[in-house]
């Protein structure tokens, strides 16, 4: 299976995941910086569970996971997640 997949599949759950660390007072660019981190995090879990990982010599698997994860993210979040009362009350959570 190959790393862009299995980041596009985390992805779809990784709005929950996005919303319980971030804070509702939190601006905008940190909002998207946590979900850049996020991304890459999940990027890199799924390259190295692949086993594509090759930090040496390119690091590009990585980066098109990353990227990868957070397209299906930001279109999960948008289409269903975002406006939901669940997604407020994890934005809340202690």
């Amino acid at each position: 299976m190959s790393p862009e997949l299995i980041a596009s599949l985390i992805g779809l759950v990784m709005p929950i995941i996005v919303s319980l660390l971030k804070r509702a007072t939190w601006s905008i660019w940190a909002k998207l910086a946590l979900a850049g981190v996020v991304s890459l995090g999940v990027g890199a879990l799924s390259a190295f569970v692949s086993g594509q990982v090759e930090l040496d010599a390119n690091p590009e698997r990585i980066f098109t996971s990353a990227a990868a994860a957070f397209s299906a993210a930001t279109v999960v979040y948008k289409v269903w997640f975002g406006a939901t009362d669940f997604n407020k009350t994890l934005t809340r959570f202690p």
